[in-house]
């Protein structure tokens, strides 16, 4: 068959499992399957797959169904418009937790060459806190992660994306083991309550470690941690960012107003929901 006709084939199976935008579904699975731009499959559509290739296809197509993210069958997603590899003890990153990226990046303003030091609990692929460093020339970092599979995939988009001279890793619930003074600290901890399982996409619920997205039966008790670990790691001055969940922003500010924190700023996702909270030490 060729590239033109396995599209085809794609796009109908995809289209009768009820998959909307199906062709280009179809087309964005044969390209990674190929290992190739998009653009390939439309320039060569009498191209015929080898059959190693032709495995590939109908396993991709096979497990695509079941309803695994693309990304997931990839084993790479873009985030900051930066390569990350994932693996089953990371999170997809998603495009609503750059808004955490944009906060940082929205509080140094002017102060991009400053040497500052950044805590990322909770590191997982290593999205946030490594696109900052990439944006941030004279920063380090420090990478926190319970799961050593989730920090060796850390590791190596560190290298991937140029920056791992400037960063250290550690295996640790939260910051137990963290010791030190941070500019800044981030997290995108696990917030979904116990109880919202089933009424998460299947993509979510099917593909990403529950480990990282369950957090109790309100979606709370990491913040609880968190609130209580994190102000003794803040230098003067310094800023904590953490992501929330729709209709949390109230009980996670109240969270870290008991630990001594004022909120600086809330900052809205891709929705309008309410998504980032900034937060300082009251002083």
């Amino acid at each position: 068959m060729t590239l033109q006709e396995w599209l085809r084939l794609g796009s109908e199976t995809l289209s009768n499992a009820g998959f909307s935008n199906a062709y280009q579904e179809a087309k964005w699975l044969l390209a990674g399957a190929l290992e190739k731009d998009p653009s390939f499959i439309t320039l060569y559509p009498q191209y015929r797959p080898l059959p190693a290739e032709v495995r590939k296809i109908q396993d991709w197509l096979q497990r695509r169904l079941t309803g695994e993210p693309l990304s997931r069958l990839k084993g790479q997603r873009e985030f900051w418009s930066l390569p990350f590899h994932i693996n089953e003890h990371t999170l997809d990153p998603r495009p609503d937790t750059e808004i955490i990226v944009e906060g940082v990046l929205k509080w140094v303003g002017k102060r991009k060459a400053t040497p500052l030091t950044i805590l990322d609990l909770g590191i997982g692929s290593g999205c946030i806190l490594l696109s900052l460093l990439h944006e941030l020339p004279n920063a380090t970092g420090l990478g926190v992660d319970i799961n050593e599979g989730a920090l060796s995939i850390a590791r190596h988009n560190a290298t991937l994306n140029g920056v791992n001279s400037r960063v250290r890793f550690l295996e640790s619930n939260w910051a137990e083991s963290v010791c030190g003074s941070f500019n800044i600290i981030v997290s995108n901890p696990p917030y979904i309550p116990l109880g919202d399982r089933e009424n998460l996409a299947k993509e979510v619920r099917g593909f990403d470690p529950h480990q990282a997205l369950f957090a109790g039966d309100d979606g709370l008790s990491c913040y609880r941690v968190l609130a209580q670990q994190v102000k003794p790691l803040l230098a003067p001055h310094g800023v904590a960012l953490f992501e929330i969940g729709a209709n949390q922003r109230k009980d996670v500010e109240n969270l870290f107003h008991s630990a001594g924190f004022q909120t600086l700023f809330v900052l809205l996702d891709l929705a309008g929901i309410e998504r980032v909270v900034g937060s300082e030490p009251i002083q």
